[in-house]
């Protein structure tokens, strides 16, 4: 499993809410975020989310899902929140590296970049979509979001801190034999996108040669390529390049395709359906 840093649209779990509920004994003094002194760049784009906000920024240390070092989201009543790994606190660099990350996520989210939900009608052969491929959508948003930030996290000379490098191969290895998923290209893609060594990327590419799992490879490579060519400096032209890196992931039958449209019920912040529909036209 990838040690991805994956960022929740929504509050999903209940202690959460109470989390949220202290939030204004738990907000963070100014220029100190979870014990540390962040450096200017960061503690500007802090200010900036909390005046978008109208809400100080809650932060906590928490236990992280396995090889997940943070997460952020806006709750239901506009607060953002970001969650650290508890194991995180005796690791400055670390954790400067990763909150500046989920900070960053958050800076997106107030400027109308939008997470993606499977519509409940959406399914597959396992199943709903929304139960079943919700992870992979995040993983999707979660790789062309850090690709648009990764020039600021390389300027504050933080990328260095996160590396991401070894568990794709490790966790590929073991599953030799076994066939591949979407989740496995959207790790090829990240590998090519986001690993700091050609070594790293080639490595998971060998591994996956000798899995067989050469659809992986192939729609990894061309997820990338979407992402790597693409002038995401706007929530539209994100929009746009996800669905194209969508229709790579899960190819719909011949004459349909898919669509997005807005939920008007999420008011935070901006949140796409995925939902099916007729392509009269040739799928390109």
């Amino acid at each position: 499993m990838e040690r991805t840093i994956k960022t929740f649209s929504a509050i999903s779990f209940g202690f959460l809410f109470l989390l949220v509920i202290c939030f204004n004994i738990c907000a963070q003094p100014s220029g100190n975020f979870l014990g540390i002194k962040l450096r200017p760049e960061i503690q500007t784009i802090v200010k900036e989310i909390e005046r978008q906000a109208g809400e100080k920024i809650y932060a906590e240390f928490v236990r992280q899902e396995d090889f997940q070092l943070g997460s952020s989201f806006i709750s239901d009543r506009g607060v953002p929140v970001v969650l650290i790994d508890f194991r995180l606190k005796n690791d400055e660099q670390k954790l400067e590296a990763v909150i500046a990350h989920e900070i960053l996520h958050l800076r997106l989210r107030f400027n109308d970049y939008p997470t993606f939900l499977f519509s409940s009608t959406v399914q597959t052969a396992q199943g709903r979509a929304i139960d079943t491929e919700h992870s992979n959508i995040n993983d999707l948003t979660g790789i062309i979001e850090h690709w648009i930030f990764k020039p600021e996290m390389e300027k504050f000379g933080l990328s260095e801190f996160i590396n991401l490098a070894g568990d794709t191969a490790k966790s590929s290895k073991r599953r030799k034999g076994q066939p591949d998923g979407q989740n496995d290209a959207i790790n090829y893609a990240r590998a090519i996108l986001e690993y700091q060594t050609a070594a790293d990327i080639e490595e998971v590419k060998k591994i996956y040669e000798a899995n067989n799992w050469t659809r992986s490879l192939k729609t990894g490579k061309e997820i990338a390529d979407l992402i790597s060519q693409s002038n995401l400096q706007t929530p539209q032209v994100v929009e746009a390049v996800f669905l194209k890196c969508l229709l790579k992931l899960y190819p719909p039958p011949p004459r349909y395709t898919f669509k997005l449209t807005i939920d008007p019920t999420n008011k935070p912040f901006r949140r796409m359906i995925i939902n099916t529909a007729r392509n009269a036209g040739r799928r390109k």
